[in-house]
């Protein structure tokens, strides 16, 4: 073989490896999105699955599940993605009359403007069937069940203000950058409740349920257990679980108590619910959106003496939350560092293998503040 012939031989093969390089990095990324990371929780009595969450789990979170008994979690391994909790009671929720919560719904609904303010920390968050991804580089699919949930409150005669900023990447910063945000809501605004909307990245099966006739999905309400108004985070919980389960039994599938604040130490009155997983339709979420919006306003409207209306009170403190947001922009700088060296060496190795290393190096070093909230993408299809 000729000089000339073997130059052209190996600038094939050259160029092959790089084609080979690019589609493994490609089926590398296609694989890690088809496989997320997320939690099974057992009971350690009967070794049977509790739940599952995209959330990393902690020792001490806590559970409520949708026949209102609560776990703790004691046991987390978190190479294998498992935890084990242990029951701890039957909750007693409130007790509730739909038929007179209606009426005083009806005798009260001129007695002042009530209001909701909504955002979705998780700005990306999407449904694959319908948006096409689990994540869009922008404003994805959750912002449409964040506007069908305007739409039926405000059909119920509330006033919605959305924040639709877009508070990317999706990292453990993203709380402190919505932060600011939900100040900004609360402090021009004024709501009576403060709701981050999400979606879950769980198997589908676990949402999928029938609504009034509908195809929906169920709705988790987490809590932040390390924040000072869990107590009335927790009965405003409770109170909508009360009535959604008389009104729309299975609607709230649990109550998940997590550990970190998830911004609800600004005010009383703050829920984090996820409307369904990725794997499933939009629209199966569209619709819980809209029917909870029913079950909402009868929790903070349905009567004087039980309503859970507390819009900026003394002990609500929602400005001093801006000390924490003040130094912000550095870390976001580090945050932005980081981002782009794991870009980089998730190009160059490969994908999932380099995700799950830098992973479980990122949870040992830094536990105590990265890693709150792990939401991955993909799953099954």
């Amino acid at each position: 073989m000729n000089k000339k012939k073997m130059n052209k031989v190996t600038i094939l093969i050259l160029l092959i490896i790089v084609f080979l390089s690019f589609a493994f990095s490609s089926y590398a990324e296609k694989q890690a999105e088809l496989q997320p990371d997320y939690y099974t929780v057992y009971d350690a009595k009967t070794n049977k699955v509790l739940f599952r969450t995209a959330m990393e789990v902690y020792k001490g979170d806590r559970y409520l599940s949708g026949d209102n008994k609560l776990y703790e979690v004691f046991k987390v391994d978190k190479n294998e993605n498992i935890a084990y909790a242990k029951y701890l009671r039957t909750e007693k929720l409130p007790d509730v009359n739909i038929e007179e919560i209606s009426q005083a719904m009806a005798v009260a609904e001129n007695t002042g403007e009530k209001r909701v303010a909504i955002y979705s920390t998780h700005s990306d968050e999407s449904y694959l069937p319908s948006d096409g991804a689990a994540s869009i580089n922008g404003h994805g699919g959750i912002y449409k069940v964040d506007a069908a949930l305007q739409k039926a409150l405000e059909a119920k005669g509330v006033t919605v203000k959305v924040d639709r900023t877009l508070y990317l990447p999706h990292d453990a910063m993203a709380y402190s950058r919505s932060r600011t945000g939900a100040v900004k809501l609360l402090k021009d605004f004024k709501p009576d409740l403060l709701l981050d909307v999400h979606r879950d990245a769980v198997p589908f099966k676990e949402y999928i349920r029938k609504i009034a006739g509908k195809n929906a999905t169920g709705v988790r309400i987490v809590l932040g257990r390390n924040n000072p108004n869990l107590k009335a985070n927790q009965q405003l919980a409770y109170r909508i679980k009360a009535i959604a389960d008389k009104t729309y039994p299975n609607m709230i599938k649990d109550v998940f108590f997590g550990q970190g604040d998830f911004n609800q130490d600004l005010t009383p009155n703050s829920l984090l619910l996820e409307f369904g997983t990725y794997s499933h339709t939009r629209e199966r979420a569209e619709v819980s959106a809209s029917l909870i919006a029913d079950i909402l306003t009868k929790a903070l409207y349905g009567s004087d003496e039980q309503k859970q209306v507390g819009t900026v009170t003394k002990t609500q403190k929602p400005l001093p939350g801006q000390n924490k947001a003040a130094g912000t922009g550095i870390w976001v700088l580090i945050g932005v560092v980081a981002v782009s060296a794991v870009a980089f060496m998730f190009l160059s190795t490969g994908g999932r293998e380099m995700y799950h290393k830098f992973s479980k190096a990122t949870r040992k070093e830094f536990a105590s503040y990265l890693g709150k909230f792990r939401r991955k993408k993909g799953d099954e299809p």
